[in-house]
């Protein structure tokens, strides 16, 4: 009954209907997540003063994420990224569930890989599912007895077919279906009540609309559950960064795919934990170029670069797994993230907040507030200043932006602390989170935390400058087209030469970059 649910996505009229039917079911759900909430809330607030060495804590917070199930496991597989959120203690241990989750029987896995492949034998010599012929020709020359990775929504196994092809088989989580609705639903009631509370409470009001939220969570969790349609984004994504010459991701075998199967060639590489230094900044790099090139140029954007789903391949080349969590990104936001970056690099924070005006996280004109006592306002007295004009207001945003990421540690090199800064002016400015900026806000907070990593002086912005650059040069919205021209011309149409020099000496030394890239991986092929 719960399996029908994922037949045709995530669908917030069918959810609702399915469990209005069934209250106590939502309700012993949201009872159980509370109780582990405020279970771990004590449990992590009696450790405070423990030291380090003696402190459980980090580990108790995975095990009960784990237990919770695959929509927490998200949660923490992004926070895992975040020490500068979370502290290292819980991040080291949250890092386990990118390929360490609990598993779920072998048992129940073999009978899901015999039923969806219609299969009546052995899955592999001694490994015979409940009710198949042991007599019968097995699947696979050779399987693994037990997963070689656990992850929130499924299980993979290495096996081998009868002609020596090594392969990986993902197999989902019986339960998968039912808890990801099931949160969603508990989920959908909590952000439903609070927007309800918060409308009547918040004098200023209240324009976010949480649902929304929720639902796009919900979307792109439902879309994990679909094999088929992962297999087809896999090939998708690779085919959109052919051009960079470096990603590669595993070859599906559709013979052997089903609705909870999925098969593809075994991947030849390595994960970050077993990379050396220099190995480990190449991959970073290249996964940062890889995914700010799917923002900016090609607008299709893996959702979910943890550490676990992308490999240094032992042809150099970078290797992304996993495509269940995918992105589109429409033309005028790609090219506004490309302004965006190109404005972080040259700390330039007028043409930012245009940005964020353009993408939808703050208001034109801006609305101003002292506290929640306050309505918004656009003019007036505003941040400490009396008789703001309308017109003044974003350069006097711009001005506390600049001044807010000049305080903050490492501002004009981490995205993280940019959405920090944002955080903090959200109290007083009005701003918004759009649905569709929380799957792009977790890549590029999932990568910064693996850079980090690697080297504490990375700078996400100079890594991702080139591809805005290139995206600055081919736009594809009106606005963009009117940027490129008034960079490239002056106002009675003749060419700016110093300009254009610029420009092709920037392109000439990307190039050059990448040119010294091919050979680095071509070395390491050798």
């Amino acid at each position: 009954q719960f399996r029908g649910l994922a037949t045709e996505r995530f669908n917030r009229r069918q959810l609702i209907d399915f469990y209005s039917s069934r209250p106590q079911m939502v309700a012993a759900r949201l009872a159980r997540i509370t109780r582990s909430i405020n279970s771990l809330q004590r449990m992590w607030d009696s450790q405070e003063s423990w030291p380090a060495e003696k402190r459980t804590r980090g580990e108790l917070l995975s095990k009960e994420l784990t237990a919770l199930g695959p929509c927490f496991v998200k949660i923490g597989q992004t926070l895992s990224q975040r020490p500068d959120v979370i502290g290292e203690e819980a991040c080291e241990e949250l890092k386990n569930l990118q390929t360490s989750n609990e598993p779920f029987p072998d048992d129940i896995a073999w009978v899901i890989m015999a039923t969806d492949l219609n299969h009546t034998g052995p899955i592999a010599p001694g490994i015979v599912p409940d009710g198949n012929d042991k007599n019968g020709e097995p699947l696979f020359a050779w399987i693994s007895p037990n997963p070689i990775a656990a992850a929130s929504l499924g299980q993979v196994y290495k096996a081998r077919t009868h002609e020596g092809r090594e392969l990986a088989i993902k197999v989902q989580r019986p339960e998968g279906v039912k808890t990801i609705s099931l949160d969603w639903t508990c989920l959908a009631l909590a952000l439903d009540a609070l927007t309800r509370l918060w409308r009547y409470t918040r004098p200023s009001g209240f324009n976010n609309d949480l649902g929304e939220i929720a639902d796009e969570i919900a979307t792109g969790i439902f879309q994990e559950l679909d094999y088929f349609q992962e297999a087809r984004n896999a090939a998708k994504f690779k085919d959109s960064l052919n051009f960079l010459g470096y990603v590669d991701t595993p070859l599906w075998v559709p013979e052997l795919t089903g609705r909870s199967i999925l098969t593809t060639e075994w991947v030849q590489g390595r994960h970050l934990r077993d990379l050396n230094e220099d190995e480990g900044l190449r991959m970073t790099t290249m996964a940062v170029e890889a995914c700010t090139a799917s923002l900016v140029l090609t607008g299709y954007v893996h959702a979910d670069p943890h550490e676990g789903n992308i490999m240094l391949g032992d042809d150099g080349r970078l290797v992304f797994l996993d495509f269940g969590l995918m992105s589109t990104v429409e033309d005028n936001i790609m090219e506004s993230f490309a302004t965006g970056i190109q404005a972080c690099l040259a700390e330039d924070y007028t043409t930012l907040a245009e940005v964020f005006q353009a993408v939808g996280f703050i208001d034109n004109p801006l609305q101003y507030r002292d506290d929640e006592s306050q309505k918004f306002r656009t003019k007036g007295d505003i941040a400490g200043l009396t008789d703001v004009k309308l017109e003044e207001v974003k350069p006097l945003f711009a001005k506390l932006l600049k001044e807010k990421m000049e305080s903050c540690e490492d501002g004009t090199s981490r995205f993280g602390a940019l959405a920090t800064v944002l955080s903090g002016l959200g109290k007083q400015w009005r701003m918004y989170t759009p649905p569709y900026i929380l799957l792009l806000i977790r890549t590029f907070l999932t990568l910064e935390g693996i850079a980090a990593k690697v080297d504490p002086e990375f700078n996400i912005y100079e890594v991702s400058m080139p591809w805005a650059i290139k995206r600055s040069l081919s736009p594809g919205s009106p606005s963009g087209k009117e940027v490129l021209r008034s960079t490239l011309l002056t106002d009675d149409n003749k060419l700016q030469l110093e300009r254009l020099q610029k420009l092709i000496l920037d392109a000439a030394n990307d190039a050059a970059k990448d040119s010294a890239k091919d050979d680095d991986a071509g070395a390491a092929a050798a």
